[in-house]
């Protein structure tokens, strides 16, 4: 009994393996580094695979309950199955094995993977915020945005930004439309703006230092003369009168006289 009991247990193993149909396999031809992936395999009846499984490839899971040891990774399995790598390292690898379905050995065909670097997407920058809209001239409305995209580089590029409108005349009492004169004025004792003849304003401008006679003050002008040991400051006030010193010289020399007169 336990002799035709063995030569069963031949008969069966042997009519699996003869099931055995070709064997092949699916692996991605590029992948991200540190990111899962599957290789898988396709047969039928009894196979054992033999592949050159580089150790840059982390197993990650396997139902074959499959080994490998310096690289070489073995197993075997009676249907369809998945292995789940992930690889650790970028570049260019090359995965090659080899299969036995009873009938010899047979070569899996050479698969070439590229493990790329993981991109990561760039962002913008905090943009300045947009101007206010400025004052309507000539029907247009122009204010200052920023913008920021891939079509920018991720960078934040200044643009303008139009709007049509229209001003309401100006009109007084007898409903007549007013007019202003056409150019820069003081809109206040700091600013400074262009007045359009609708009296609208634009070009609004802070004056440091105060605005004047339809213009910003500016600063008096300080010439300095450093000729060798002495130190000479000439202070020069805007539109000097160079005659006031002369005449100051001449009223000198009539009170000079005049004192001279009076002691004779």
């Amino acid at each position: 009994m336990e002799k035709k009991l063995g030569l069963l247990t031949i008969f069966v193993l042997v009519f699996s393996i003869s099931l055995a149909s070709a064997v092949s396999w699916n692996v991605p031809s590029s992948v991200n580094l540190n990111q899962n992936f599957d290789v898988s395999f396709y047969g039928s009846g009894m196979y054992c695979i033999e592949a050159n499984i580089p150790n840059n490839f982390l197993i990650i899971t396997d139902i074959s309950n499959g080994v490998r040891s310096n690289g070489v990774y073995k197993t075997c399995y009676a249907s369809d199955f998945k292995i789940t790598l992930r690889p650790t390292q970028s570049g260019t690898h090359t995965i090659s094995g080899q299969y036995t379905s009873g009938e010899g050995i047979k070569d899996l065909n050479s698969k070439t993977i590229i493990v790329k670097e993981q991109q990561t997407t760039p962002t913008c920058p905090t943009c300045p915020s947009d101007s206010e809209w400025s004052n309507c001239e000539n029907g247009k409305q122009i204010k200052m945005i920023y913008i920021c995209s891939s079509s920018t580089n991720y960078q934040c590029v200044q643009t303008t930004e139009t709007l049509d409108c229209q001003v309401e005349p100006i009109v007084d009492s007898d409903d007549n439309i007013v007019t202003c004169e056409v150019g820069w004025i003081c809109k206040d004792e700091n600013n400074l703006a262009y007045q359009s003849s609708d009296c609208s304003l634009s070009s609004i401008q802070e004056c440091s230092r105060g605005c004047e006679n339809k213009e910003c003050k500016v600063k008096l002008e300080i010439k300095e003369d450093f000729p060798e040991d002495n130190l000479t400051i000439t202070i020069i006030p805007p539109q000097e009168d160079t005659n006031s010193f002369f005449d100051k010289i001449g009223d000198l020399i009539k009170r000079i006289i005049g004192f001279l007169i009076f002691w004779d």
